[in-house]
């Protein structure tokens, strides 16, 4: 009953609701693993001094249940199942526990005398040690954030692909904490320098990388694993002594924590241009050479003053000097040329500029972070060629911008993915575009209800800027459902979109959850239910499980409709919904329609996939008549409910290929 709020900023109901129900036992957790370290290092066993190999073994356990959750875990058990599993998990922690203070109880928590004697001769924690153990932890946590929102909302909205950068992160701290490390602090170093030049060199000379999107996700994850490992083997090889190991660990567990906190709180609220990738990556290129005395701001600023004094100004144009002098002309040269040639000529003379500044820590860092703050990340990467960008924002729910593009469309884009497009061509201003053009299946739907007489209700779950709104038909009225109030303020703004405003519909946007608040509609009211819901490119799964079906079908007239929009790259969604549909035992169709453009122009429409499901026997028949099929199924695809989903199971878009193969055959026999 603990609803989010419409009216204003979520993130402290989201931070207070997950405070509540698990912040207790993840408290204990959290805690368990230095506790445990500590308890052993009381002990006389061999490795009593040095137990921070048991950090890498905690770690592991953390990646192995981050990789089997959705392999196992979420296909083998449903929700009640997952609980009570992890609650027989949480006892037998519990027990484990006890039996580990028993081990250790005779040693009443004293120090073994080898390890006194070491503790008398280790050097005192500082309070810049303290700070160093922070900015190292910080730095990665903050770049984890920041890479995964960067290549989910820049890139591709891959499902599952938050797994890969939060395992690296985990992993590296399996790395830095064996007993043997793996690689040396300068090895790293150098090969995170190496990689930020080549991240550098592709986001000037983008146009010959940004074609696989794919290849980016690869430059960027391992440019995050090098920074990530540079900081991780930084902080463990200033580790203290095994009697300050708890401090060690809360510190370093408080600078992961306000790394999270930047990206997540901070950010979105100060920040309308993600920044914060760049930012902290820049700050890492900073903080190498921290141990080393003569990298020291203040020693390199001495030589410098010192250098300058006895040799004249003149000397400050050493070679380096003149580097850094060509590294920033030839990055003001390249900002806002459209040449690809002359591009890649500078990308590949700003690389070799930072690879020549790359030991110096100030002039490479100084050199890394004009580059990043010239070439925000984020804008290097996009399926859309922009002309002009029109509104930009961001809020709880990401990064929203409205851009108007070289095929003389205005669209409103949540990262990468296309929430509604407007042709700029008067000609066709209140056409309907992008997933909802005359030639998608959507058309169908309304096209047969537009033969009814009499007032009809239309319930439109995700307004997106209410392209729906053009299907209109006098007595008709549109109830749109959003979450977003910044989506629906954009809608309703005829200075970016004018379809609700001029397309004659009368309308109401409902805000909140499209699934809570349908909830409270009358029964048999609509007879268009229409969910449309997004979460980047990807659908709620929430807004599709069986309970959710059934409650859309209960607000629906019995001749009425429930439509449900499962366009997208990576998942298959209609044998999802084609199998609930079974076990409710109700009918469904299916239909998914090419892409195209509009005549005597570039204005595009998009392959669009829709699914129906209705008792409306005369409705069907006429979707039939259209190419409509059958709901088609897949091997191992089960119905999903609000105690079961699986993301693995619908990965690919092997339906879309057999739905057209059917089709095909159909016409052709």
């Amino acid at each position: 009953g603990w609803t989010p709020p419409v009216d204003k900023d979520p993130t402290l109901w989201q931070l207070s609701l997950m405070t509540i129900t698990v912040g207790g036992p993840f408290f204990v957790l959290a805690g368990s693993a230095p506790m445990f370290q500590r308890w052993f290092a009381s002990t006389d066993h061999p490795d009593a001094h040095n137990p921070y190999f048991l950090y890498g073994a905690s770690n592991l356990g953390s990646m192995t249940g981050l990789l089997a959750y959705p392999v196992l875990v979420e296909p083998l058990l449903n929700l009640s199942a997952q609980s009570e599993t992890w609650m027989f998990g949480y006892f037998a922690l519990m027990a484990c526990m006890v039996f580990a203070a028993l081990l250790v109880w005779k040693h009443g928590g004293a120090w073994p005398r080898a390890a006194q004697q070491s503790n008398q001769d280790t050097a005192p924690v500082t309070w810049p040690l303290r700070l160093r153990w922070i900015v190292l932890a910080f730095i990665p946590s903050s770049l984890m954030l920041g890479v995964t929102t960067f290549i989910t909302t820049d890139i591709a909205s891959v499902p599952l692909l938050w797994i890969l950068p939060l395992a690296m992160y985990v992993g590296t701290f399996i790395l830095v904490f064996a007993r043997k490390p793996f690689f040396s602090e300068m090895q790293l170093t150098r090969f995170f320098e190496i990689m930020v030049m080549l991240l550098i060199a592709q986001m000037i000379g983008m146009y010959f990388l940004a074609t696989n999107p794919f290849l980016l996700i690869g430059l960027h994850m391992t440019v995050f694993f090098s920074a990530a490992m540079v900081c991780h083997t930084a902080l463990a090889n200033s580790r203290p002594h095994a009697s300050h190991l708890t401090e060690f660990y809360l510190l370093m567990s408080l600078g992961g924590a306000l790394g999270g906190f930047f990206n997540a709180i901070i950010a979105p609220q100060f920040l309308i241009i993600p920044i914060e990738y760049g930012l902290v990556l820049a700050i890492c290129v900073f903080i190498r050479y921290g141990d080393d005395e003569s990298q020291k701001f203040k020693i390199a600023l001495e030589k410098l003053t010192n250098t300058i004094r006895e040799n004249g100004l003149d000397s400050f144009f050493t070679y380096k000097g003149i580097v850094l002098i060509i590294l920033v002309i030839a990055c003001v040269f390249a900002f806002g040329l459209p040449s690809q040639q002359i591009f890649t000529t500078v990308a590949l003379t700003v690389a070799m500029c930072l690879f020549i500044l790359r030991k110096d820590r100030w002039l490479f860092g100084l050199g890394v972070a004009f580059i990043l703050a010239l070439f925000p990340l984020g804008f290097q990467w996009g399926q859309f060629n922009f002309t002009n960008i029109v509104h930009r924002d961001r809020n709880f729910f990401g990064v929203i911008k409205v851009v108007d593009t070289t095929n003389d469309e205005r669209i409103l884009l949540h990262g990468t993915t296309n929430h509604g497009a407007q042709a700029l061509d008067e000609r066709y201003r209140l056409t309907p575009l992008s997933y909802y053009s005359h030639k998608s299946p959507i058309n169908d739907v309304f096209s047969h209800f537009n033969q009814k007489r009499g007032k009809q209700n239309v319930a439109i779950l995700g307004l997106g800027i209410g392209v729906t709104a053009c299907f209109s038909k006098e007595g008709r009225h549109f109830d749109f459902f959003e979450i977003d109030a910044e989506i629906a303020e954009i809608a309703k703004n005829k200075d970016y979109f004018t379809y609700l405003a001029e397309c004659g519909s009368p309308y109401d946007i409902i805000l909140g959850d499209g699934r809570l608040k349908i909830a409270d509609q009358p029964d048999g009211k609509y007879d268009i239910l229409l969910a449309d819901a997004f979460s980047s490119d990807n659908v709620p799964v929430h807004i599709i499980t069986k309970e959710a079906i059934e409650l859309y079908l209960s607000k629906v007239k019995d001749d009425g409709v429930v439509v449900f929009n499962i366009s997208n790259n990576y998942i298959d969604l209609e044998p999802v919904v084609a199998k609930t549909a079974e076990e409710i035992g109700i009918p469904a169709l299916a239909r998914i329609s090419k892409g195209g453009t509009l005549e005597d122009s570039d204005i595009k429409y998009y392959p669009a996939h829709f699914f129906a499901i209705s008792h409306n026997q005369r409705l069907l028949n006429d979707l039939k008549s259209k190419n409509w099929t059958e709901g088609l199924f897949r091997d191992g695809v089960k119905a999903w409910s609000d105690q079961y989903s699986n993301i693995i199971s619908v990965l690919g878009i092997e339906t879309a290929t057999r739905r057209f193969d059917t089709v095909n055959k159909k016409k052709q026999d």
